[in-house]
């Protein structure tokens, strides 16, 4: 389905006031607020991006059911697409899982709230798997699609590999949220137990939709370059 709300003749502005959770978006895009009356083309240019990957990775993050049409894929280059993830890989492990678990953790001291312990070892345990998942993105399929680029082809290693494998990290977020809800005590904490969970919800939903990119976007367009090659 396409829209036509978000395009490249809009103010930068009215994206974010139409959808909030886009600035988490802006600033792997290295966008930052104060951009004024520019309008997403005048904003892209001046930071060298693509336009088209901009408009589509709003749009992903804006509307649940968007989905683009194969002509629009076209125009979106892998190169660009990887930077984005690999900045959004940054942003994720270096900004907004320290602070979660930051808040997860205030509100735990193992020696008097019931679960603490368990609820300590989830955060570490889902650490380490958004750990691996990102490393191993960055350090086996990204080096594959690069060498497809390229136009060297591997006997080795196929984009189904990965296609097959890609870890489900948001059913460890889910449960690590009901932990939270079921098992810290009502009377604890709770305005700071609220505010933790609707920042979990809100990563949550936005690691969805970074996981869209890669199981829709970037899978396909891998695959067409395989077949391509492979022709």
């Amino acid at each position: 389905m396409n829209y036509g709300l978000f395009s490249e003749r809009m103010k930068l502005a009215d994206l974010v006031l139409t959808n909030y959770r886009l600035l988490y978006v802006m600033p792997c895009f290295d966008i930052g607020l104060g951009f004024g009356e520019a309008t997403v083309k005048q904003a892209c240019e001046a930071k060298g991006i693509s336009t088209h990957l901009f408009l589509l990775v709003c749009n992903i993050y804006t509307f649940d059911d968007y989905r683009p049409e194969p002509e629009t894929l076209t125009q979106i280059r892998l190169a660009d697409l990887m930077k984005y993830l690999t900045n959004s890989h940054k942003d994720y492990l270096e900004n907004r899982m320290p602070k979660i678990i930051t808040q997860i953790l205030d509100l735990i001291d193992e020696n008097d709230v019931p679960h603490g312990k368990m609820i300590i070892a989830f955060c570490e345990k889902y650490r380490k798997e958004v750990v691996a998942h990102f490393a191993y993105e960055e350090q086996t399929v990204f080096p594959y699609i690069e060498s497809l680029l390229g136009g060297g082809k591997s006997k080795s290693y196929k984009i189904k590999e990965y296609k097959g494998n890609h870890s489900d990290l948001d059913s460890s977020l889910s449960d690590l949220k009901n932990i939270i809800i079921k098992y810290l005590p009502c009377e604890h904490l709770a305005d700071q137990r609220r505010e933790t969970l609707i920042s979990l919800f809100l990563f949550e939903l936005d690691l969805s939709k970074h996981t869209l990119l890669e199981d829709k976007i970037l899978i396909y367009l891998v695959e067409q370059m395989e077949n391509k090659l492979n022709e």
